[in-house]
């Protein structure tokens, strides 16, 4: 038996919407709040439409998941409007990740989308900010982009995590030992 492709892409939906309703509340329970199943199919729909307007394919755990985490204790949400802050917010989520570097994780992205959703309270408003200012709540991306001003190198590993150099702290000596020991300076012998 043969699925259409659009067959499986619905269940895929289904099961998709099934699980996000789960880690969602999961999420949301540390501010007492939660949302429907029609509300998590409404969360996939609108992630399917933010991701294709912003041509985005999704690996792993949806936006929204980690958006609720990162909101769940705000005082800007209450039970009744918990499910269309958070379609705002994801919405505004990728339209952000589409403009950011891939090294840019999605827990400061989450982080500063609470910081603008407690300074100004509503979603829809939050969700017309430019990036830039979104950012400024993120006080990782903050420090990261002070540091890139200042002239510092930002490496990121395989397991995400960074580390900084700064020239400015790096004692430049001609004559300092090189690798295994060998000298930098061939000691004026031809």
């Amino acid at each position: 038996m043969l699925l259409e492709a659009s067959t499986w892409l619905d269940a895929q939906a289904a099961r998709s919407a099934k699980t996000m309703l789960a880690e969602v509340n999961r999420r949301l329970a540390a501010g007492r709040l939660s949302i429907t199943r029609e509300d998590a199919q409404m969360l996939a729909e609108h992630r399917a439409e933010a991701l294709a307007d912003a041509e985005r394919v999704e690996f792993g755990a949806p936006a929204v998941v980690e958006l609720a985490e990162a909101i769940a204790g705000s005082t800007r949400l209450s039970q009744t409007n918990v499910a269309e802050v958070l379609a705002e917010l994801q919405g505004a989520f990728y339209a952000i990740r589409h403009e950011l570097p891939v090294d840019v994780p999605d827990e400061e992205i989450a982080e500063a989308l609470r910081g603008c959703l407690d300074a100004w309270g509503d979603a829809v408003e939050v969700a017309s900010i430019p990036t830039d200012e979104v950012m400024r709540f993120s006080a990782e991306y903050m420090r990261m982009a002070e540091a890139e001003a200042c002239g510092e190198y930002r490496i990121v590993d395989d397991e995400g995590h960074a580390y900084t150099f700064d020239p400015a702290e790096w004692d430049y000596d001609e004559q300092a030992d090189g690798w295994d020991g060998e000298r930098w300076v061939d000691d004026g012998i031809d």
